[in-house]
């Protein structure tokens, strides 16, 4: 049971990361914008991922799931652990008949990533051909999705 439960966790956790990796608003502007609301909208996505598997069918409480955020102000060392992660515990033996009620802490990592947003995108592309670091949109330029 712990393996199967386990397995259904590492999914769920893993389907999460990928939403919270592709999730855009298409929301911005070229006179600024607000990562933080771009990454909230991830994170509601990749939440609303995880909670559609029914982990309470295996007693296991999803308050432990989080989302660890790209947001640029990160230290570097924190860039490769942007992605989801589950903490939760189960019991060692599902009858408790072996190993009484003892619990283990288990960890649940999908680390993929954040893909930039499509405002990001924009503004790396516009900086990169005006170097400007700012891109109002009556500039003359075409942007051209260069795969960020």
């Amino acid at each position: 049971m712990n393996h199967a439960s386990g397995y259904l966790v590492h999914y769920a956790t893993f389907m999460a990361s990928r939403s919270y990796l592709t999730a855009d608003n298409y929301a911005g502007t070229f006179g600024g914008g607000q990562p933080e609301l771009y990454h909230s909208v991830a994170e509601q996505k990749a939440q609303d991922v995880f909670n559609q598997y029914n982990l309470g069918i295996f007693n296991i409480d999803p308050s432990g799931f989080r989302v660890n955020h790209a947001f640029s102000n990160n230290p570097r060392s924190e860039y490769l652990t942007v992605g989801t992660l589950m903490i939760f515990e189960q019991r060692i033996d599902v009858i408790g008949r072996i190993a009484g009620q003892n619990r283990l802490e288990l960890v649940s990592e999908s680390y993929l990533g954040k893909e930039p947003t499509r405002f990001t995108c924009a503004l790396q592309t516009c900086k990169g051909m005006t170097s400007a670091d700012t891109c109002q949109s009556t500039m003359d330029i075409t942007l051209y999705d260069n795969g960020c």
